[in-house]
């Protein structure tokens, strides 16, 4: 001990000085460190918490990174497909350019296939009487007979037998029950001759051999307009589809509404599809016509081919007349390659950081830290091929309609990288968005913890400087109080 007893005043005064000492470093520590919670000691639940947040932002720091990679994965992509998007657009221009480049017309084959099933016998038409009825013809027509489809229908007269002119004979016919719906009486057009026409495209019908018939020179003839369903009995109910460069079409057989049972009815229903039926010798034919300028296809396919003999037909392209080939659309066609070449490569180097999403390649981007938040991004083939175009081959740009086809297929292709563009257009917006709520989230942790352990400056700088008073005030207080110790202890002495 060193035995100096200190005055309760110095005594105050000096623990006063050491207190202010005290909060005067802690003061400059803090505008030293910039944060008034420097440990668990100084408040262990800002502290903590303050912890978390700063770590959770420091982890969306990182996420940012790998999702400004994302974008830029991405960007790669777009820019990529406005390429691709360039070099189909001027592969097209080529293809419009040799198409209308001149060249000897090339003159395709007619295309026929010919059935099997005999059809002969069944042709439509009227029923003629061979017997001049002008001039007072007369005959009695009782026993009649004329059979439709099964069933025997009989002309008879209410006093027989009664010879009677051409237009009574006609009249009864026409008034005969069950037969009057079906077939029509009337003179021929030189007005000479009996004829019997069926009222519809679905009746067939054969006039018997009668006494009446042979007076009026109809007996043993048939008329029919259903000559297909009668000479094939297992047509009905089946189907036939033709397609050629007319289009297609379905054709169902039958005696319904719709359906077809003539070789007319036929006629008429592929006649938008530029497919022709006709009767070769006894046997039905479907084909195209040939044809310059335009290459011939005829395809078939349906129930109805068996029972007509025919075997299903995929023929194309037979050509008669092959003209020289055009220098210059053959030169157009090696440009076109090129092209398509060019955007294989392009589709290849179209990678960033490793990832091509335009070779099938594929991206996932997190947006969190435990990896719940994600979006993955799938790749596209957009190559050539991917695309749809084939390099044309062999003579293919010397043919009107093969470059035609060739820039349907590029019209596809720019269809196509339309589409992905707006797809990944419509994930780099989204990445973009998340990069900036995630920058966001992170400024906001990052404040949220500031608030907890960041000093005032101003305020622990006004404490610093009113302490520092404090302090030179008890300083002197101190000095004071020694003095005035010293006096009283001369005094005494």
């Amino acid at each position: 001990m060193s035995g100096v007893t200190l005055s309760p005043g110095i005594r105050s005064t000096l623990l006063s000085l050491q207190a202010t000492a005290a909060r005067t470093s802690a003061i400059q520590t803090r505008l030293a460190t910039g944060q008034r919670i420097t440990s668990a000691l100084d408040n262990p639940t800002s502290f903590f918490t303050a912890q978390s947040l700063a770590a959770r932002a420091s982890e969306l720091n990182v996420l940012l990174d790998n999702v400004a990679q994302a974008q830029q994965t991405v960007k790669t992509v777009t820019q990529g497909i406005s390429a691709l998007s360039k070099l189909v657009q001027s592969a097209r221009s080529l293809a419009q350019q040799a198409r209308q480049a001149e060249h000897p017309m090339t003159t395709y084959d007619a295309i026929e296939v010919t059935g099997t099933a005999d059809i002969s016998g069944e042709t439509a038409g009227a029923v003629t009487g061979n017997v001049d009825t002008s001039g007072g013809f007369t005959a009695d027509v009782d026993g009649l007979q004329i059979q439709v489809g099964a069933t025997v229908y009989t002309v008879n007269s209410a006093i027989s037998p009664t010879p009677e002119g051409i237009n009574a004979i006609i009249s009864r016919i026409n008034n005969t029950a069950g037969l009057n719906s079906r077939i029509t009486a009337s003179l021929d057009a030189t007005g000479k001759f009996l004829e019997l026409t069926a009222d519809s495209t679905d009746v067939s019908f054969q006039v018997l051999n009668t006494a009446a018939a042979t007076a009026l020179g109809i007996a043993g003839q048939s008329g029919t307009s259903t000559n297909l369903l009668q000479a094939m009995p297992g047509l009905a109910g089946t189907s036939l589809t033709v397609q050629s460069g007319g289009g297609a079409k379905t054709i169902n057989f039958g005696t319904g509404a719709g359906q077809v049972s003539t070789l007319d009815e036929l006629q008429s229903a592929l006649a938008s599809t530029g497919v022709n039926a006709w009767t070769t010798g006894a046997n039905l034919s479907l084909g195209v016509p040939a044809t310059a300028g335009v290459q011939n296809s005829l395809i078939t396919s349906g129930s109805a081919l068996a029972v007509f003999g025919m075997a299903p037909s995929s023929v194309e392209y037979g050509t008669v007349n092959t003209p020289t080939p055009d220098p210059s659309r053959a030169g157009y066609q090696a440009q076109y390659n090129i092209l398509l070449q060019q955007i294989d490569t392009l589709a290849l180097d179209s990678f960033y950081n490793g990832i091509n999403l335009l070779s099938g390649g594929s991206l996932t981007a997190t947006f969190n830290g435990n990896g719940s938040s994600t979006l993955s991004i799938a790749g596209a083939s957009l190559d050539a091929t991917g695309l749809g175009l084939a390099a044309p081959a062999g003579e293919d740009f010397q043919s009107d309609p093969a470059i035609d086809d060739i820039v349907g297929d590029l019209d596809a292709a720019l269809a196509s990288l339309r589409a992905q563009a707006a797809r990944f257009g419509a994930s780099l917006a989204i990445l973009q968005t998340r990069q900036d709520f995630t920058r966001a989230m992170a400024e906001t942790l990052k404040a949220g913890a500031d608030d907890l352990v960041l000093a005032d400056a101003n305020e622990e700088g006004a404490n610093l400087l009113a302490l520092q008073t404090r302090q030179a005030l008890s300083a002197t207080a101190l000095s004071l109080s020694s003095i005035g110790a010293r006096g009283v202890l001369r005094l005494f002495q």
